[in-house]
């Protein structure tokens, strides 16, 4: 019996749906990690190969312990516990090198970023829907939302004039915080100052003066800036 069909008896015995399978594999390859069905499909049709750390994944979703159970055929010698354990272990110092370890590619995610920019000076509008998508890898925070390029340098040393910060959405944030937030039709990117004189928007920049904000601004939060 080739192996291809031994993952869909497997899968088969235990009345496991593909997309079962799926999500099972991803609580044992790490967040974020994962497979589509369709490659389980062609892993079964015999299309493909599962790289090594998908075959673990594959083999402890479907229930056994061992890979060699799942891939290797059981007619024929078979190794004991000892060897099992030797082979186990010729298999990680095969990982450990880079000449026999499958680098994976890095886990990429759609953000919106918005085509209004937020300034970084004297404020730009931010109240905006238009949004591009952008693939971005595991360098963006996971709790980032959506993204805002800035204008102006009120936000350096931390933020360059046309950098892309990125946010989680929010609506309140405490003293001290960097957040995205609407004054008077104009957005900025500022740190968030609260304190016994007030409200104000604060800049890194020392040459850029504090912007308070009164009791009739029109003044809301719209998000908190994780990167």
């Amino acid at each position: 019996m080739s192996w291809q069909t031994r993952i869909r008896q497997a899968r088969e015995e235990q009345k496991l749906t593909r997309e079962q399978v799926v999500n099972k594999m991803r609580t044992y390859m790490g967040h974020g990690k994962g497979i589509a069905v369709r490659t389980l499909i062609a892993w079964e049709r015999g299309e493909s190969e599962p790289r090594v750390t998908q075959a673990i994944a594959l083999a402890r979703a479907l229930g056994y312990n061992e890979v060699s159970e799942l891939f290797c055929e059981a007619d024929g010698p078979k190794l004991n516990k000892l060897g099992l354990d030797r082979l186990e272990e010729y298999r990680a110092l095969l990982l450990r090198s880079p000449q026999f370890r499958e680098e994976t590619l890095p886990v990429l995610r759609v953000l919106p970023v918005y085509l209004q920019p937020a300034s970084a000076g004297t404020g730009q509008w931010l109240d905006d829907d238009e949004a591009e998508q952008m693939e971005v890898d595991d360098s963006v925070p996971a709790s980032a939302q959506f993204g805002v390029r800035l204008a102006g340098d009120s936000m350096t040393p931390r933020f360059a004039d046309g950098q892309i910060v990125w946010a989680k959405s929010a609506e309140t944030a405490e003293n001290g915080t960097i957040v995205l937030c609407y004054l008077n039709g104009q957005g900025y990117c500022k740190k968030l100052r609260c304190d016994g004189h007030g409200v104000a928007l604060v800049s890194l920049n020392p040459a850029y003066q504090p912007i308070p904000v009164g009791a009739e601004d029109e003044f809301r939060i719209m998000g908190i800036v994780v990167g």
